[in-house]
């Protein structure tokens, strides 16, 4: 679980930390902005649970369970999912459980499965630590979208096949959002256009995914101080009064 974790989900990590007879899965979650909330946190230790019981065909009982929260519902609520020793406002979030139990073997173990499940998982651990920047993923998808309107976080996230959540998460570790993502690569893509292209201002707005021109003006003007029409006529080559043509009398 500690190996894999970051295929699962980047919303904390998972630390083992083991006993003589007994042994604590901690469960470290994201701090910030976009933490997990208690009730996330209790859903996460739930299925931790569920996932012993499921995988070892047995009504596995944590020997304790603790929350660093406050209670938030009834006691028996969570005695009738963990078992009998639940505390809360502790110094960590974790799941106690026998060493008997955890030395188990599976019933249902299959070493050729196994082996199959676990070169696929490294493959795609090896995958996401080398993937290109994740900023570079974003700007490379939304060039081929924008065009069509402006795609939301959420369809971005589908893309990259993670929740909008977790890709949230991850750029905010690189100090950015999709928002300032899409209006840093908007502001580029504009300033490019209008100073080196001869394109209407209202195609460039289309193809910026704006959808009216007033739209593509205001935020021109707010990333330059300048309307487009100015950007473009400095941005031009200036004639020198020497080079001005002069229209020739044929008579």
């Amino acid at each position: 679980m500690q190996k894999f974790q970051r295929l699962i989900s980047d919303g904390g990590r998972f630390q083992l930390v083991a006993g003589e007879t007994h042994s604590w899965l901690i469960y470290h979650p994201q701090q910030g902005d976009l933490a997990f909330s208690p009730h996330q946190i209790e859903a996460v230790l739930a299925a931790v649970v569920s996932v012993f019981r499921w995988i070892t065909a047995r009504a596995v009982q944590p020997v304790a369970v603790q929350f660093n929260h406050a209670r938030l519902a009834p006691l028996a609520d969570y005695q009738s999912v963990f078992g009998p020793q639940v505390d809360f406002a502790q110094a960590f979030n974790g799941v106690q459980l026998d060493n008997a139990t955890l030395d188990q073997p599976l019933q249902s173990a299959d070493l050729q499965l196994a082996t199959l499940h676990r070169e696929y998982a490294m493959a795609q651990l090896a995958a996401l630590s080398q993937s290109s920047d994740l900023g570079e993923q974003l700007r490379s998808w939304l060039l081929t979208r924008l065009s069509a309107g402006l795609p939301d976080a959420a369809a971005a996230a589908r893309h990259l096949g993670l929740s909008e959540r977790v890709l949230a998460r991850r750029l905010q570790t690189k100090g950015t959002s999709y928002k300032a993502l899409v209006d840093a690569l908007r502001r580029e893509r504009a300033c490019e256009q209008v100073a080196n292209t001869s394109a209407s201002f209202a195609s460039i707005a289309r193809e910026l995914g704006f959808s009216e021109a007033s739209a593509f003006n205001r935020a021109f003007r707010r990333w330059t101080a300048q309307s487009p029409g100015q950007w473009r006529a400095a941005a031009s080559p200036k004639v020198s009064s020497g080079d001005t043509p002069r229209l020739t009398n044929n008579h």
